[in-house]
């Protein structure tokens, strides 16, 4: 009973520590979020990407195979440029990109992506009206930059 009573003692006393542990570790992700954009998005970060495409040429870099995921459907073209850049180019094109560091490269229309992690984003809408909306770290959404601008989420 006394050994009980202690072990009960210890793990009341480390909680507290245990969950702030867990909510420093958690504070560095942030969301990115974009919505029908057409032009140009770049996304480099170290977290989960998913998104869809109606017509664009994308481009994925996959710095280490192991350390996470990249799922890409409905392409029409696969070219391997490197071990770790592939480009994928079509209509209706959903890509995945789960865990580790990646970098995402979409010219296109019809661009559409959550993100969660760190990173950075870069953005420069085609010269449309209406060229599509983003959002950083739960802001509110706001029209593409007209000119190339970069963008830091979570950290």
């Amino acid at each position: 009973m006394r050994r009980l009573l202690i072990l009960c003692a210890l793990v009341a006393l480390a909680l507290p520590a245990g969950i702030q542990a867990a909510r420093a570790a958690g504070a560095a992700d942030g969301t990115l979020a974009v919505k029908n954009a057409t032009g140009l998005v770049m996304v480099s970060a170290n977290g989960v990407i998913i998104g869809h495409a109606d017509k664009a040429r994308i481009t994925i870099t996959d710095t280490d195979h192991f350390d996470g995921r990249v799922i890409v459907l409905g392409a029409d073209s696969k070219v391997a440029l490197t071990p770790t850049k592939t480009v994928y180019k079509g209509d209706d094109i959903r890509f995945k990109l789960l865990g580790g560091d990646n970098i995402l490269f979409i010219r296109g229309s019809g661009i559409s992506l959550s993100a969660v992690g760190e990173g950075k984003v870069s953005l420069n809408a085609a010269d449309i009206l209406n060229a599509g909306k983003f959002s950083i770290d739960d802001g509110p959404f706001r029209p593409l930059p007209d000119l190339y601008q970069t963008f830091s989420f979570g950290g």
